[in-house]
């Protein structure tokens, strides 16, 4: 059993909250010796003041008969009192401690995440822990939990194509460039590039509500060939009737363009083909661009017919970026 001398310091820091966690084990431990638990009583039920007390006093009792009659520094009374001070202040702390502990609920496992990432001209394909499927396309980064608990929540950046497997209990959450989208279970879309600054969630099947921030009450609600247009640098939004399943031609390695900006365009050409654009007039950014192109087509052919429709001119440079004028 440790000493009086040597525990008083310790109980005198564990009191004052600036014992290591090493000291405050000590007193625990010291603690333990002097008060045992009555056998029988349930585990999780609060020692009394009373209990205490009488534990420490049949303690010290015990500890002066087991010293009688040997020489020490101090009073016998003057020992007994800083023993039983010292018992009973460790007591009410550790025992309050105890106390914490047993009532205190279990914590929750840190949720750990995992990132996928793709270059440009990859498309890739994940199937998460509740059985729903996300496609990634090009130059884009998922973050998702290596395991589902009480809620179903990823991030993207780029764009990406999900189907999510039903669970009414346990909503599906995507939070992307300051948007949420929220579902049930259902085919969709979303698109969010950093540039142009564009949101767009299309929907396939099913109905998503897409929301800014934390506040809902003023979500929009997508049925199926339904597509949201987020202008973010404008702070304006459309929702309009699309064909939803060419527009998500490019898992498979196509592109379909449904009235897309030019800026859209180049940036979907930029993520597939790795090459650089700039366009040079800036009437042209907000010039509507509709086409389906296959995925055997080259980036050759694709810009010919582009020019050939909509008189776009496109020029490489000398350092491989492509003007269009």
């Amino acid at each position: 059993m440790q000493e009086d001398h040597t525990i008083q310091p310790l109980i005198d820091k564990y009191l004052a909250g600036q014992a290591s966690p090493e000291e405050a084990k000590q007193v625990n431990d010291w603690f333990d010796q002097w008060y045992t638990p009555p056998q029988g009583g349930a585990n999780d039920e609060r020692p009394s003041g009373d209990d205490i007390f009488a534990s420490v006093q049949a303690r010290v009792q015990a500890y002066e008969a087991e010293n009688a009659g040997k020489v020490v520094a101090m009073k016998p009374g003057r020992i007994r009192w800083r023993l039983a001070a010292s018992v009973i202040s460790a007591a009410v702390m550790v025992a309050g401690g105890w106390w914490y502990r047993s009532k205190m609920p279990a914590r929750t496992p840190a949720v750990k995440y995992l990132d996928l990432y793709t270059r440009a001209g990859q498309l890739s394909k994940i199937t998460l822990t509740d059985s729903s499927i996300i496609w990634l396309n090009a130059s884009s980064h998922l973050r998702y939990p290596e395991q589902f608990s009480t809620n179903r929540t990823v991030y993207l950046e780029g764009e990406a194509y999900f189907d999510v497997h039903q669970d009414p209990q346990h909503p599906f959450l995507i939070e992307s460039n300051g948007y949420r989208t929220r579902v049930l279970g259902t085919t969709f879309n979303i698109r969010s590039y950093t540039a142009p600054n564009t949101y767009k969630v299309t929907v396939s099947s099913g109905k998503v509500a897409v929301y800014q921030g934390v506040d809902s009450s003023h979500a929009v609600l997508l049925t199926a060939n339904q597509e949201l247009r987020v202008n973010i640098d404008k702070g304006t939004q459309q929702v309009r009737n699309v064909p939803a399943q060419s527009i998500m031609r490019w898992k498979e390695g196509g592109l379909c363009f449904e009235k897309d900006y030019l800026t859209e365009v180049v940036i979907s050409l930029q993520h597939r083909y790795g090459k650089t654009f700039r366009i040079t007039a800036a009437p042209l950014q907000n010039m509507e661009i509709s086409g389906t192109f296959d995925p055997h087509q080259s980036l050759e052919d694709i810009l010919k017919i582009l020019s050939k429709v909509y008189g776009l001119h496109f020029k490489a440079t000398r350092n491989g970026t492509i003007n269009i004028s």
